[in-house]
């Protein structure tokens, strides 16, 4: 009888070692790298951990502990906006963006404390903010100038979205990626694809002439200097003075002395005798 009990005793008390070993353990938190969390009581948020802080538990009556996830995210809405002229256009814009983890409590307190109901407000108000900039930013341009201002309209839409995201979603924006602008008027579009083909083929026109142009200038400039005298003895001097400073200073890689040796027909040459 009395060994009976202690068996019964035994195994009350194992099993209540494992009940306690499970709440314990079920109570103790740790965070992991790209989050942190914030631990409340009573709902009041009393302290954010980082991985680096090591594990922590939340025993006690009012203790709870709700992950924020800080790394990276990207956003992608189509917003339909119009140009300065008028012509109706939706473009996909993308947002990557980033917790700001020195505003995790203020993010949570502003948002909720589950990752489900913050980011559904966080996303309403973020793509309502991208409209009304990519509105702006298109509104700036005509739709034949459109194609041909793209990185312009993008530095406008990053300048406006930067301090919005800081101030009321506590993000750090990373970076906007504009996608290809989409005109419902399809006749617009090729146009506009017309526009800035002809664009570069004049820039690139441009680009030539003024190649061929310097080059012309160049050899004229040339043949002038060696057909007269006095200035081709100007150049020899220049040469010379050339020559001078490159002795004073060393020539590395050569031995021996430097020449000049003009032949009229090619012009001055500069002649370095090989070492013996």
């Amino acid at each position: 009888m009395y060994t009976r009990k202690l068996i019964v005793l035994g195994t009350l008390a194992v099993v209540t070692v494992l009940i306690a070993t499970i709440f314990v353990s079920r109570n103790v938190q740790y965070t992991q790298e790209g989050t942190v969390k914030v631990l409340t009581k009573w709902g009041s948020a009393q302290r954010v951990y980082t991985p680096s802080d090591g594990w922590f538990t939340t025993l006690g009556p009012g203790w709870q502990a709700y992950e924020v996830n800080i790394r990276s995210f990207t956003e992608t809405t189509t917003p339909r906006v119009t140009s300065k002229d008028n012509a109706a256009l939706q473009v996909p814009i993308s947002v990557t963006a980033a917790t700001d983890p020195s505003e995790v409590v203020e993010y949570v307190r502003k948002y909720g404390f589950t990752e489900e109901e913050r980011h559904k407000r966080r996303n309403e108000i973020l793509n309502g903010l991208v409209q009304t900039e990519a509105r702006n930013a298109f509104a700036e341009y005509g739709a034949y100038e459109i194609y041909a201002n793209q990185e312009a309209i993008q530095k406008r839409i990053i300048d406006a979205l930067r301090p919005q995201l800081a101030g009321q979603l506590m993000l750090t924006l990373e970076s906007v990626q504009i996608g290809n602008p989409d005109f419902l008027d399809d006749r617009i579009e090729q146009a506009a694809s017309a526009v800035v083909a002809n664009e570069k083929q004049k820039q690139a026109e441009e680009a030539r002439y003024k190649a061929a142009e310097v080059a012309a200038k160049t050899k004229q400039i040339e043949a002038l200097t060696y057909a007269n005298p006095a200035l081709l003895a100007i150049k020899k001097l220049e040469l010379e003075l050339e020559l001078e400073r490159a002795r004073a200073e060393g020539i590395k890689g050569h031995q021996g002395p430097l020449t000049i040796v003009y032949e009229g027909r090619t012009g001055v040459q500069l002649q370095v005798p090989t070492r013996q």
